[in-house]
C-alpha cells in the first residue's frame, strides 16, 4: 500500500468519526436540555420532544455542511 492510499484511508476514517459525532452530539444535548426543563418544570415529556427535534434538526443540518464542504474539496 503506497503513502497516497494510506492518506485517503485516514482521511475518510476522520471524516466518518466527524459524521458520527456531528450526529450524536446534538441528538444527545437536545436530550439533556428537554429532560432537565421537564423536570424542574414538572411537564411531563413536552420539552423532551421538543429538544429532541431541535436536537435532529441540527444534527442533519450537521450532516448537509459536512457534505457541501466535501462536495466543494472535488
Amino acid at each position: 500500500m503506497n503513502d497516497n492510499n494510506k492518506i485517503k484511508i485516514f482521511q475518510n476514517l476522520a471524516l466518518v468519526s466527524q459524521i458520527g459525532i456531528m450526529m450524536i452530539v446534538p441528538i444527545a444535548i437536545g436530550l439533556f436540555i428537554g429532560k432537565f426543563l421537564d423536570e424542574k418544570l414538572g411537564t411531563g415529556y413536552i420539552f423532551l420532544f421538543i429538544f429532541l427535534v431541535i436536537g435532529v434538526g441540527a444534527a442533519f443540518l450537521n450532516l448537509y455542511k459536512i457534505g457541501m464542504r466535501d462536495q466543494k474539496k472535488k
